[in-house]
């Protein structure tokens, strides 16, 4: 929530009559103003910011080959031998590796193209009968099963 003190002192106002002799201030309560629609679009870009990466927060093919190759660095596999009794698993970090090579040798056109896995199809008029009617709201004899 923010506060705008700037506008609120603008409308507030105190007066001091020099002819009082008790030295009291009238003073009008200031009202805040409260700038909701700022408040909702911030917390949605700070939520937006969190869930999406940024291509700052993608990994290079670079820095996957090091992840990859410090997985069978000495150290990890013995730690790793040592505590669970098998070497470590790297194989995820080669694949991981192996599809940014893919990406990167593929053209711009097919790099931002939908994936093979989008499968849905946008409809353009809604369903009938959807949301399908519960047995009570039906006006026939016929009970739906």
């Amino acid at each position: 929530m923010r506060w705008d003190f700037a506008s609120a002192r603008a409308g507030s106002t105190s007066s001091h009559d020099p002819s009082d002799s008790s030295g009291s201030f009238s003073v009008t309560p200031i009202t805040p103003v409260i700038h909701r629609w700022d408040v909702v679009i911030q917390d949605e870009e700070q939520y937006q910011e969190r869930q999406y990466p940024t291509p700052e927060d993608l990994p290079s093919c670079m820095s996957l080959m090091d992840e990859f190759f410090m997985c069978y660095a000495l150290v990890p596999q013995l730690r790793n031998f040592y505590r669970y009794g098998i070497p470590r698993d790297c194989t995820w970090r080669w694949k991981d590796f192996k599809y940014c090579l893919s990406l990167k040798s593929e053209p711009q056109e097919r790099r931002v193209e939908g994936s093979s896995e989008d499968v849905w199809a946008l409809r353009e008029k809604p369903l009938e009968n959807f949301p399908p009617l519960y047995p009570e709201e039906i006006q026939s004899d016929e009970v739906v099963q």
